[in-house]
């Protein structure tokens, strides 16, 4: 048996983390690097990123690089794991935790909204996939972890129709891809977050909404709502991550991972509402 000290280890494993120049994938890139992968953190923001790396590299002494990154772009897919294998070598282990989300009742949602929330958390998944499987799939290994949602699971709470939709849409995906990828050695799987206080999220509830949803009063009482008695913190989804990102889940394939603290076992009566009618 491998000592299980050594089965959560990563050493220079070539790492992918989309959206990682803050919350979750600030806090899963971080958990990477303890573990000895050789990670670029990558996203839109390419300052914020390279701070990020910065900031990591310091705090473990491990180098940590940065690259710019549009994951509903392509072009910018491609450019992305076309630089990291130039300097690393190819990609063992992509992490999708890009993605976006906004409230709006369906009735007011626009279309072009909608398919934003769409091309960044779902065909954004799919192309950094597809590229990740283009690397893995000669040397029958590899592994992709997704950032999905209890929302994979069940709609979490009103004026969240795109949100919720692309990450049915994302746990799908994980399925069919660990489906069509295990006989090459790949393994691919979620983590579902509950409700966390991340940048983004401290960002939409402070400025509040156009639409008549009230934001504060859906947040209101979800820490009194959830079993384990507080919110989601980056760090639980790093330290998931980790686990499934390494051999400790080598036999782990098409799971979605609730992080949650026992939210969606709650009951019924639980439901967190804004009590806005749409």
């Amino acid at each position: 048996m491998t000592p299980i000290d050594q089965l959560w280890r990563l050493d220079g494993r070539v790492t992918v983390v989309t959206g990682a120049a803050r919350g979750f994938g600030a806090a899963i890139a971080r958990r990477l690097v303890e573990a000895g992968a050789a990670v670029t953190v990558a996203d839109i923001r390419p300052d914020d990123a390279r701070l990020t790396a910065e900031r990591i590299t310091a705090e473990t002494g491990m180098v940590c690089d940065a690259h710019a990154v549009d994951v509903s772009d392509e072009d910018s897919v491609s450019a992305l794991f076309a630089a990291v294998e130039s300097s690393k070598g190819p990609v063992d282990l992509l992490i999708n935790n890009a993605g976006v989300f906004s409230n709006y009742y369906v009735s007011d949602m626009p279309h072009a909204e909608f398919a934003r929330i769409m091309d960044i958390n779902v065909t954004g998944t799919f192309l950094c996939s597809r590229e990740a499987a283009r690397s893995m799939r000669p040397r029958g290994a590899g592994v992709i972890v997704n950032v999905a949602s209890v929302d994979a699971h069940a709609p979490s709470a009103e004026g969240l129709v795109h949100y919720t939709t692309s990450k049915h849409a994302i746990a799908g995906l994980t399925r069919s891809l660990a489906m069509e990828l295990a006989p090459d050695g790949i393994r691919v799987n979620a983590v579902c977050p509950g409700a966390a206080m991340t940048e983004g999220a401290i960002e939409l509830v402070s400025s509040g909404s156009d639409h008549g949803i009230d934001l504060e009063a859906q947040w209101d009482g979800i820490v009194q709502r959830t079993p384990l008695g507080r919110l989601c913190r980056p760090d639980d989804i790093g330290r998931a991550v980790v686990y499934l990102a390494s051999d400790m889940a080598e036999f782990v394939t098409g799971v979605l991972l609730p992080i949650d603290g026992g939210i969606l076992v709650q009951p019924l009566e639980g439901y967190v509402s804004s009590g806005v009618s749409g």
